[in-house]
């Protein structure tokens, strides 16, 4: 069973999303997964094997305690009752309370739109017991989304990741073949992943989330349901 399990479309987007997070919840002591719905088989650089192989060491760095990686095809990701049925059993299998998610209005890639259609259908469809797989229905208590780089509009909440920064960018470093390394010249790279742009916009991201809750570096988020507080002085207090 897992508290939390993160869903993206491709291998590295939850790094990228939300890998601070992950990170500050391993510290936690939470039990967290990564869903990956397609094995990044159609990326511009590396193949579905050099990309199993980084992921297994991204998965390292963050210390998941599980990793899985569904065969839906990468260009194609759709939300068919196939697919569903794909998720649902993941769902179902690993039981988590909490699943993160792309929020699909605001994000280019198709594959991002439609993964977040399809992880929030199943998350509410996974605890339906009349839909039939091997494992009994489970519905988690939230469906909280990400946004990719750029937080379009006011997020419902910012994690501070400021302590766990370098260990994110590790497991964003993992996939050697979609990003640049330390002085790589990326005068000829055909993608913005693999370019010192990249790196410049995940850190400007992160600096604008973290000033809003007063830190150095934040993930936002955002979640249809309330966020309950426990300690308001040490939610809202700026440092």
């Amino acid at each position: 069973m897992l508290d939390v399990l993160a869903i993206g479309a491709h291998p590295d987007d939850c790094e990228i999303t939300m890998g601070g997070t992950i990170c500050v919840l391993k510290q936690l002591g939470y039990k967290v997964g990564i869903c990956d719905l397609c094995a990044g088989e159609a990326g511009t650089y590396g193949s579905a094997e050099i990309r199993k192989a980084e992921l297994a060491r991204a998965s390292e760095i963050l210390q998941l305690d599980a990793r899985i990686t569904l065969d839906m095809p990468d260009g194609n990701i759709r939300n068919t009752e196939e697919n569903r049925l794909k998720l649902i059993e993941v769902i179902r299998t690993h039981q988590p309370e909490i699943v993160f998610g792309f929020a699909h209005e605001l994000t280019r890639h198709p594959d991002h739109y439609f993964a977040g259609k399809l992880v929030k259908e199943c998350s509410f469809l996974a605890g339906l017991e009349k839909i039939t797989t091997a494992h009994p229905a489970h519905r988690p208590s939230t469906f909280i989304m990400f946004k990719g780089l750029r937080a379009y509009e006011k997020p419902d909440f910012v994690v501070d990741v400021t302590q766990v920064w370098n260990q994110k960018l590790e497991a964003i470093r993992a996939y050697e073949s979609q990003v640049t390394a330390d002085g790589e010249n990326d005068e000829k790279t055909k993608t913005f992943i693999r370019s010192h742009t990249f790196w410049e916009l995940i850190d400007a991201s992160a600096r604008v989330s973290g000033a809003m809750i007063g830190v150095k570096y934040g993930e936002p988020f955002y979640c249809e349901t309330s966020v309950r507080l426990a300690d308001i002085p040490a939610a809202f207090t700026r440092k």
